[in-house]
């Protein structure tokens, strides 16, 4: 049988961060020929103008409506979801062999000659009785490549106009989104993804599995230990150990290196702050004497607090929050309430975790005998009914 169809495969749209790839299959009928005015008409499509893209698209899809067509050719779409699913390659690869499969219905398969396509990715398709041919920059030597990729790319085009539409704000009539900074730059968080990027890619992953940043405030060791565990996969924590009110030194010693030693197992960076027992004891003046969970508690966790959410500010950090949650000893409704005041002052997110709950006061028990942690047998305060050396 006479071997007379050549194939040409292109695809367009495979390297942007967004939108779906588009392949398309063509051939010419060798029993009737386009126009060679015409052919000699067609460059490569990336140089070629919009306008004469178009006009040539136009006139491609006229020729294959005859009824005996000038044209053959195959189109077809892999949406950015699947390319995610597969990967680019294995989607380029079926929007290819989709597009060959709509050709094939058109012509006589036992008649083509050869199957042409740009770039080196080796592709093997079932649908045919030998591999195509593949050599880099084709696209830009061979004029019926340059055929099949005006297709393939003004339909890419008129999808990216109608998504431009839909995202104004991506610029997509300007820009095609071929990983330059400025698209770098516009994705400063995961609410400017859209339905319509590519999540597997690394710029696009990075965004969307960016975590939140955390100042968590630690008042001891064994308190920061299951909060460390269960959030550090959510959040960027940074923990801060600013504790005054421990006393005496030895103790405060013993807690700060049991704070330490939990934030290198969890692997969680750590601020310290000086050890100004004068702060303290300002705070707590006139109200010593006041019975636990009263007064001298409210001013202890106040001034603490307050350090805790002006770093936060400083540090740019969204959300702020602290352990002391998960002592059953601590008035939980009084800290949520200082917490509060503070987020509303500094313009950032308290987070009003109560880590009482989810038995996280008995896993700290757990973790630190395991981990073999200091734990502590009294809040720290000089003031508190059980200090050790309270005479």
């Amino acid at each position: 049988m006479l071997k007379k169809y050549k194939i040409w495969i292109d695809e367009a749209g495979r390297w942007p961060w967004l939108w779906p790839v588009v392949a398309c299959s063509m051939t010419f009928n060798p029993d009737n020929l386009p126009d060679k005015i015409f052919l000699d008409t067609i460059n490569d499509s990336k140089k070629l103008t919009e306008k004469k893209r178009d006009e040539i698209f136009h006139k491609l899809i006229e020729l294959s409506t005859w009824v005996n067509p000038q044209v053959f050719f195959g189109v077809w779409v892999v949406d950015n979801f699947l390319i995610d699913e597969i990967n680019i390659k294995k989607a380029n690869k079926e929007a290819m062999r989709r597009s060959l499969l709509e050709l094939l219905r058109k012509i006589n398969k036992e008649e083509i000659w050869s199957v042409l396509v740009d770039w080196n990715d080796n592709y093997i398709f079932e649908e045919l009785e030998k591999k195509p041919i593949y050599v880099i920059g084709w696209d830009a030597k061979i004029l019926e490549i340059w055929r099949a990729s005006i297709i393939a790319k003004v339909f890419r085009d008129n999808l990216i106009n109608t998504y431009s539409l839909i995202y104004p704000d991506l610029n997509l009539k300007n820009h095609k989104w071929y990983g330059k900074k400025k698209h770098s730059d516009y994705l400063v968080d995961k609410t400017k993804v859209t339905g319509i990027h590519r999540l597997s890619y690394k710029p696009i992953k990075k965004i969307i599995e960016k975590k939140e940043k955390l100042l968590l405030h630690v008042c001891c060791g064994p308190d920061a230990t299951i909060p460390l565990v269960d959030f550090k996969q959510k959040y960027d924590i940074t923990c801060f150990w600013y504790d005054p009110n421990i006393h005496p030194k030895e103790e405060y010693d013993k807690r700060l290196e049991a704070f330490r030693q939990v934030c290198e197992i969890e692997n969680i960076p750590f601020i310290e702050w000086e050890y100004d027992t004068k702060t303290f004891f300002d705070a707590v003046k006139w109200v010593e004497k006041t019975p636990e969970k009263w007064e001298k508690c409210n001013k202890c966790y106040d001034f603490r607090m307050e350090k805790t959410a002006k770093l936060a500010k400083d540090l740019e950090i969204e959300n702020f929050t602290t352990t002391l949650t998960i002592s059953p000893h601590k008035d939980i409704n009084k800290i949520f309430i200082i917490w509060q005041n503070l987020s509303n002052k500094y313009k950032l997110k308290f987070l009003d975790f109560d880590f009482k709950k989810n038995n996280w006061f008995l896993r700290s028990i757990d973790y630190c005998k395991l981990n073999n942690i200091y734990r502590q047998n009294y809040c720290g305060c000089v003031y508190s009914d059980n200090y050790p050396l309270k005479k």
